[in-house]
């Protein structure tokens, strides 16, 4: 089984005395208050099923236990709600004296799960101490037969024309780049060599990320790694483990400096950024994310530009954001030769027309629409992984949480599932999972690729 512990501390009380004056008649002997005894509070939470995946019809059993110093708490209570497919139910109430039990059933694939809230005798959520101002709950999900989802609307016609031309455009610019060696800390100056890079683009913003290899690599001899970032304003990273063994080109979202200090990525997240994510979603021409898909492309364009890359071995990898662009990278360049695409944002962006949660942004994220919010849905199509997974031609790992409500279970095996057949490819998955689910599995998978294409590419 599935389990989640979290665990709550009280905070013993102090005691409090009185003076060691003489009482008068009048007065009255402070009541030496008891310390309560620290309190160890955990929730237990599972599905009756490890894996937590079922088939349709199949009855899915959560369990749910409050436990005090590892014994069951009767004084308490335990509030819990279910969601199918995003969509929340109302909040029950049960007395914690035995485990909860609450089912669910889905007549067709798709995605439950639970949250457990413990109640105080005041009647509040218990608070986890570990983590301020947050409550002690519980959470798990299951998946019913997750390999049978689909893609909640038709992709567009001319999806391949649009992004045609977008190329046709990318490539009227050519692959230019500035690049400044930056200093790196004294145990890695006799490794590795790191730049700040410019690359030239289409579009207002240049690619900008930070190069780093390992320092005097001949021409043709190392694997070559691309990193795109999650959702928000920051700098490009130095990957300077990373590149101590092969070509480590980590690109900023935004095309904007690295390096700088925090007031400046602050002043553009309140800014110019500002909810850049919903920008321009009324027409597939001014979605913000059209230039960042540009500039993903151009970050491939460059890399294969360097002497030093071996020509054969081209990986992408990101989470979230991230995670879409690597999907978006994978498909647009077939030199892509893997993919490592985790808890993938921008997907299932029609989710809503079958009933499901869609995935970060959650562009349209209600139940009734109006034409308005079906325009955005048929501007921000173009910009969906689900549809960009079919054009993968390379071996692609993803990554899923089970209880990550910013980019639903769903929307990341609906495009697992349309990944072509003909490839090697690997979902790794955890009922306990939020947002940060685990990726190992996809992590050690690159990391044998780069370490076997080291040891076998030849030197120019």
């Amino acid at each position: 089984m599935q389990h989640c512990v979290i665990r709550s501390f009280g905070l013993a009380a102090l005691m409090l005395c009185g003076t060691a004056l003489p009482l008068t008649a009048q007065e009255k002997a402070p009541v030496k208050k008891e310390a309560p005894k620290i309190e160890n509070y955990s929730l237990r939470i599972a599905t009756d099923k490890p894996d937590a995946i079922y088939k349709k019809g199949e009855t899915v059993t959560f369990t749910a236990e409050l436990l005090k110093d590892g014994k069951p708490a009767p004084e308490l209570k335990l509030s819990y709600r279910l969601s199918e497919n995003g969509n929340w139910g109302k909040f029950v109430e049960a007395k914690s004296d035995k485990p909860l039990t609450a089912t669910a059933k889905l007549d067709k694939p798709g995605w439950v799960s639970i949250e457990v809230f413990a109640i105080g005798p005041d009647g509040k959520k218990l608070k986890n101490p570990k983590r301020k101002n947050v409550n002690l709950k519980a959470e798990i999900g299951a998946m019913i037969d997750p390999l049978e989802i689909t893609e909640s609307a038709p992709e567009p016609k001319d999806f391949d024309a649009f992004w045609k031309a977008q190329r046709e455009l990318l490539d009227k610019v050519p692959v230019e780049a500035e690049r400044v060696e930056v200093p790196v800390p004294k145990k890695f100056q006799d490794k590795i060599v790191c730049y700040d890079v410019k690359v030239k683009c289409a579009g207002p913003k240049p690619v900008s990320g930070c190069l780093v290899m390992p320092k005097d690599a001949k021409k043709g001899s190392l694997p070559a790694v691309v990193y795109f970032h999650g959702a928000g304003v920051r700098s490009a990273y130095k990957k300077m483990k990373e590149g101590s063994s092969c070509i480590a080109f980590d690109v900023n979202a935004h095309g904007i400096l690295n390096g700088q200090p925090k007031e400046y990525y602050d002043n553009l997240n309140k800014g110019m950024l500002r909810g850049y994510r919903t920008q321009g979603k009324e027409n597939r021409d001014t979605v913000y994310f059209k230039d960042m898909f540009l500039r993903v492309m151009r970050a491939l364009d460059y890399v294969k530009t360097l002497p030093e890359w071996d020509g054969k071995t081209l990986i992408v990898c990101g989470g979230s954001q991230g995670g879409a662009q690597a999907i978006v990278a994978a498909a647009l360049d077939p030199q892509v030769s893997f993919c490592n695409a985790g808890v993938p944002a921008l997907g299932d962006h029609a989710g809503r027309l079958v009933g499901r949660r869609p995935g970060w942004p959650c562009y349209v994220n209600k139940k009734n629409l109006n034409d308005a919010d079906l325009k955005v849905i048929d501007a921000v199509k173009y910009y969906d992984h689900v549809y960009f997974a079919k054009r993968i031609k390379c071996e692609t790992y993803f990554y899923t949480g089970f209880i990550d409500f910013v980019c639903a279970p769903t929307s990341v095996y609906a495009a697992y599932n349309n990944l072509p057949k003909n490839i090697v490819k690997h979902i790794q998955t955890t009922p306990t999972g939020a947002h940060g689910a685990p990726g190992g599995l996809a992590y050690k998978r690159m990391n044998e690729i780069i370490q076997n294409a080291i040891k076998t590419t030849p030197v120019k």
